[in-house]
């Protein structure tokens, strides 16, 4: 598998996945000015990296070095390889570019491999596709055009969210708006006057009308393996606990769950896209009439993505290699989280962004609040340089004792 580096938490997680299902992997990284720190750098799973320029900076330059590196990889191993992408960045630029990459690697998405989903990618065409297709999805618009905007805010139902319609190859509108996924508007004149702005500041927009629910297990995310077939063999579903930024940003606290009433909802969705490959559905259950809605997908591995094989025994890229070879067991049921007490279920933590708000308590006394078996993004028991050296340096930023939050953070979370 070839690893597209950018979002340094999932590229280190794929790293992990695909090292534990003895399949190689090839790092490909780029960087820039004021990058934060690369612990993926110091996993043992980190070996023989190509560096790209940076695609934000220097698109062209990017992809004449990815060419150049699927060529030597095509005459090394006579085969295309898989590309998993780290991040939408990523993903972006391997559609951005799939005429000239396509002769080289693979990528997840059309049933053989062949194509990147670009009718996912782009927010309002998605929901369309599954609206057409029976699928429960809110109420959604597409605002591209300023002749757009009038007639957006006339059909919509509010409150309401906007957001990209499409990711760009620099996060551009989360750095614009303070990390927020989407942003919330409550009337028709607010709507059209932040429309405005921001399609003049260069953002393509999709509006949906905004779903209220009422728990956090009423917000629930599943990922799953969908084979050529289109059938789901794999699937695990999780609970934010906590969000960063609050209601529009990352969960920083995951737990891991299985929410068996989401199989179907998700077929249904598979079934609409004629997808193929691993792929996360975000769900909410509308307070209004019970049902649940689809609200985002993630056609790529996801943030947390090595959780789910070391708290639940899912490997996500094990199952891709063998439905790539052809060796994928048609006699195996559903693979799904193996979780002995749902109520101590494991949860994972980005401990610097998720304590920060809470940094008035001592550290093991936080972590103690949070129930289950618990994992940290960076420290892997059987890879944990890269979490012990993003903890001493997360020390020495804070004014804490490294070696004692190192200890104390080893003590709390899984061995």
């Amino acid at each position: 598998m070839v690893v597209l580096r950018s979002n340094d938490i999932c590229f280190l997680g794929i790293l992990r996945s695909c090292a534990a299902a003895g399949v190689p992997s090839i790092p490909v990284v780029f960087s820039w000015p004021g990058a934060p720190a690369w612990w993926s750098e110091h996993s043992r799973h980190f070996k023989d990296p190509k560096t790209i320029p940076n695609p934000f900076d220097a698109p062209d330059a990017a992809a004449d070095a990815f060419c150049a590196l699927g060529e030597r990889l095509l005459a090394q191993y006579g085969q295309r390889l898989m590309v998993l992408p780290s991040s939408d960045v990523n993903l972006m630029f391997m559609v951005r570019y799939w005429a000239r990459f396509s002769a080289y690697f693979r990528i997840m998405g059309d049933r053989s491999f062949d194509a990147p989903r670009e009718d996912i990618l782009a927010k309002d065409r998605c929901m369309a596709l599954l609206a057409d297709a029976g699928v429960r999805v809110p109420l959604s618009a597409s605002c591209r055009h300023a002749d757009d905007v009038e007639v957006v805010a006339e059909q919509m139902r509010y409150p309401c969210v906007y957001k990209p319609a499409e990711k760009d190859l620099g996060q551009s509108f989360y750095r614009a708006h303070g990390g927020d996924k989407a942003i919330e508007v409550a009337d028709s004149a607010v709507l059209i006057r932040q429309l405005r702005d921001e399609l003049a500041a260069g953002f393509e927009l999709v509006v949906q009308e905004k779903v209220d629910f009422d728990v956090l297990e009423d917000e629930i995310p599943i990922y799953v393996y969908v084979d050529a077939a289109g059938r789901i063999r794999m699937a695990a579903t999780a609970v934010k606990e906590t969000i960063q930024p609050f209601p529009f940003g990352t969960a920083t606290v995951l737990r891991l769950a299985w929410h068996a009433e989401l199989l179907a909802p998700a077929q249904a969705v598979v079934d609409a896209l004629a997808y193929r490959g691993i792929l996360m559905i975000e769900f909410i259950r509308d307070r209004r009439d019970g049902q649940w809605k689809v609200i985002e997908l993630n056609p790529r591995p996801w943030l947390f993505f090595d959780f789910f094989r070391r708290g639940g025994g899912l490997n996500y890229v094990a199952l891709l290699q063998a439905d790539m070879a052809g060796t994928l067991d048609e006699t195996l049921p559903l693979q799904l989280p193996s979780l002995d007490d749902a109520n101590n279920a494991p949860r994972h933590i980005d401990l610097a962004r998720a304590y920060r708000a809470e940094a008035d308590q001592p550290l093991a006394q936080w972590l103690a609040k949070i129930q289950g078996a618990r994992s940290l993004t960076g420290l892997d028991p059987d890879d944990p340089a890269p979490g012990v050296q993003e903890l001493r340096c997360w020390a020495d930023d804070n004014g804490h004792n490294a070696d004692a939050v190192v200890g104390t953070v080893r003590q709390a979370v899984v061995q």
